[in-house]
């Protein structure tokens, strides 16, 4: 039986942490679970109240929660894993997201993975549930696509907290205060951990059956959202390949990718009157010169804004 801490990063959003709780009280389980919620918004503290209401009218597991005041979210998550890795007996360290719902078979979805494929950390797949009806356009549009790979087995990197299972040994071993917290509002800093763990030799999974639904706002379907998302993906991920190879290294071999996403986003979106293909053509070039940032250290905080209730 494994003990697991499910850590959740809040702020601002009660209602979708409430919706993430829920979720949590209907697992089909049969390990030690224990939920430790980190609220990142001092001023209104929301997180913390809707913990403390759960707390006292009878939640169906352990719960606690604690306040991080500086604004960021490697700093929540690293609050989180240290809080974790202090529980007498912890075996592994969950994560999700507090716009997210967990099916009831997720945590031992993830276990069973990372203990068939002797993972040291599993990702798991990543529905997508609209708070409003879709338009037509950005139906088709890959950053609200379903976030899966067909099949369950091991793989060689998990670039998200989003839904993902950590052996706390494995925690232990990489250090202290393991998210990368100059990233603090860029995104970003779980690729740039997990990127570290692989070039440490750490072992990845993928589970599909370990499904979460992602609750995405109306403010997150504009092509202004698409296309800025597309740039900071672009950016962050130049971060991470600038940290770990070099910028040197990273700027001659993202060089070819940055031309092709130049030319596509530049032309592309002139060959055709479909404007959900406008946009996502054009996002080739906002990820294009999304990496030319990360190269030159310009950093595009996503995270300053707060999407969602």
């Amino acid at each position: 039986m494994a003990n697991v801490v499910i850590c959740i990063a809040t702020c601002n959003r009660p209602q979708g942490l409430r919706r993430t709780l829920a979720s949590l009280a209907t697992l089909e389980t049969r390990h030690r679970i224990n939920v430790l919620v980190a609220d990142n918004d001092a001023r209104e503290q929301q997180g913390l109240a809707v913990v403390e209401a759960l707390a006292t009218s009878g939640y169906r597991w352990p719960i606690e929660a604690l306040l991080v005041r500086e604004r960021g979210i490697p700093l929540v998550r690293n609050a989180l894993v240290e809080a974790a890795l202090a529980r007498p007996g912890v075996t592994h360290v969950a994560m999700m997201d507090d716009d997210e719902a967990a099916c009831p078979g997720w945590i031992d979805a993830l276990v069973t993975a990372a203990d068939r494929w002797d993972a040291d950390v599993v990702g798991g797949a990543v529905l997508r549930e609209m708070d409003s009806p879709l338009p037509a356009w950005a139906s088709r549009h890959p950053l609200l696509q379903p976030k899966r790979r067909d099949k369950s087995g091991p793989v060689s990197l998990v670039d998200s907290t989003a839904n993902v299972l950590m052996s706390a040994n494995a925690l232990r071993r990489i250090g202290a205060r393991p998210f990368d917290e100059r990233m603090a509002l860029t995104g970003g800093s779980d690729k740039q951990l997990f990127t570290r763990m692989q070039r440490a030799g750490f072992r990845f999974a993928w589970s599909e059956e370990a499904l979460v639904t992602e609750l995405i706002p109306a403010s997150r379907v504009t092509a202004k959202w698409l296309l800025m998302r597309g740039y900071r993906v672009g950016m962050t991920d130049m971060i991470v390949a600038r940290t770990h190879g070099g910028a040197l290294r990273a700027a001659l071999s993202e060089s070819p990718r940055i031309a092709v996403g130049f030319l596509v986003g530049a032309v592309g979106p002139l060959t055709t009157l479909d404007r959900g293909k406008r946009v996502e053509r054009l996002g080739k070039l906002y990820r294009a010169a999304g990496k030319i940032a990360g190269l030159t250290g310009v950093h595009y905080e996503e995270y300053r804004k707060v999407h969602g209730a």
